[in-house]
């Protein structure tokens, strides 16, 4: 799976199942890891409107995750039904 090229001010939401952990793209489907290109994302430049939005999906689904990367592509907020996990 490719992960997009961020410029510093960017934040990428990326959904996916909870019970799984399967990623999803965009439209909710599940993404395929034999496809060679890059899966569905949402690129936001601003952390409180990715974070605001992945926690409106969730609400929306309470069947998937959100998580918000940076753009070193590390995890800095994930979210599901039962609210912010803590991240070590």
């Amino acid at each position: 799976m490719k992960f997009p090229n961020l410029n510093k001010n960017q934040y990428v939401v990326i959904k996916a199942e909870l019970a799984t952990g399967i990623v999803l793209n965009n439209d909710g489907t599940r993404y395929n890891n034999t496809e060679n290109e890059i899966y569905a994302l949402d690129i936001f430049n601003d952390y409180s409107i990715a974070k605001e939005f992945a926690i409106l999906k969730v609400l929306n689904n309470p069947e998937i995750e959100c998580c918000i990367n940076d753009f070193k592509k590390k995890v800095i907020f994930c979210y599901d039904k039962n609210g912010e996990r803590i991240l070590k």
